[in-house]
């Protein structure tokens, strides 16, 4: 791994001035250091750095806001639109107030809970509760209207509500349901580091979700002091990456909670050490790079498909299709 062969460069170069090595042993000290350097030239870069903005969602709950907030473009998240954190907060019994009933069209909503408990209905009927770990994947497509959050029962909530954008062709499919369990959501393990893998795939793990846009989601956590190199698909030309726990160094770069760092489309490695026990979402996706017209929970390319959705919306006629299991 790349944490192994930069460990032998340094090695190396400590110990060249005073220590006697046989000849095959400095070939193979010497082809290590330089399979590094091409790997280390092959690392992602780190664009920008942003503090996620603080603000009031759904019925008056505390937000996190990395993505949508206006710091990063919508050409620089491409695919992505939104992300949400919702901070870990100890609620009373009915305290939190929710999301309640709205409508959506033209993206899907991917809801992942780390702690506590949360209701969902639509309109067509369908319900559910997730607990921590869980994930529901939605593609709101031609429309629907639901209901999030409601009857908590008390008790620590944090979770993750992150858009993710829809190619103009499918906008207007059948609504698509997943729900993941936490037992069925693939985990990567190697030495101080676990992945959830939500989306994508890491060190040969694949997910179970197979989202219409093709994108790596994965929950990385990190004991103190530990290091670890990823590969991201070189298709995926968006990549981000959010720490919402501790802190540590990622491609080079500190970054502590709260904080996202947008990678470069160019080289495929993330590669990061944890200063302290660190938590952290990687996004990445391929751009759609298609007009974006966004106005309230609808995601189209035309202001003309925006007015069409508030008035199907004000009609009554906004949801087409009855949601289908996704595949």
């Amino acid at each position: 791994c790349l944490a192994h062969l930069t460990g032998f460069c340094f090695l190396f170069s400590h110990l060249e001035q005073t220590t006697t090595f046989s000849e095959p042993m400095l070939i193979f000290l010497w082809l290590a250091c330089v399979f590094t350097q091409s790997c280390s030239n092959d690392m992602k870069t780190v664009v920008k750095l942003i503090a996620a903005s603080t603000q009031k969602e759904g019925a008056g709950f505390t937000v996190r806001r990395p993505l949508g907030s206006g710091k990063l473009s919508n050409e620089e998240v491409d695919p992505f639109l939104m992300l949400d954190e919702l901070v870990p907060t100890d609620y009373k019994p009915g305290e939190f107030p929710g999301a309640p009933w709205h409508p959506h069209r033209g993206f899907d909503t991917v809801m992942y809970l780390k702690q506590g408990t949360g209701e969902h209905h639509d309109s067509m009927g369908n319900k559910g509760v997730l607990h921590a770990g869980d994930c529901q994947w939605l593609t709101t497509g031609s429309g629907l209207i639901h209901d999030e959050g409601q009857n908590h029962p008390g008790g620590v909530l944090h979770g993750f509500q992150l858009w993710v954008n829809l190619p103009a062709k499918h906008k207007m499919d059948p609504p698509a349901y997943r729900e993941i369990r936490a037992a069925d959501i693939p985990m990567m393990e190697a030495p101080g580091v676990k992945a959830k893998i939500i989306a994508g795939s890491c060190n040969g793990v694949q997910a179970v979700v197979r989202p219409i846009a093709p994108v790596q989601y994965i929950d990385f956590m990190a004991e103190k002091g530990a290091t670890f190199a990823h590969t991201i698909p070189e298709e995926l030309d968006t990549a981000i990456a959010y720490v919402y726990e501790g802190q540590g160094v990622i491609n080079g770069r500190n970054v502590k909670s709260g904080e996202a760092v947008l990678l470069s489309a160019e080289g495929q490695g993330l590669s990061f050490t944890a200063e302290a026990p660190m938590s952290f979402l990687l996004l990445a996706g391929r751009k759609l790079r298609e007009p974006i017209a966004w106005r309230g929970p609808f995601v189209m390319n035309t202001q003309e498909e925006i007015n069409l959705a508030f008035k199907e919306y004000s009609q009554g006629t906004l949801c087409k299709h009855k949601p289908r299991p996704m595949q």
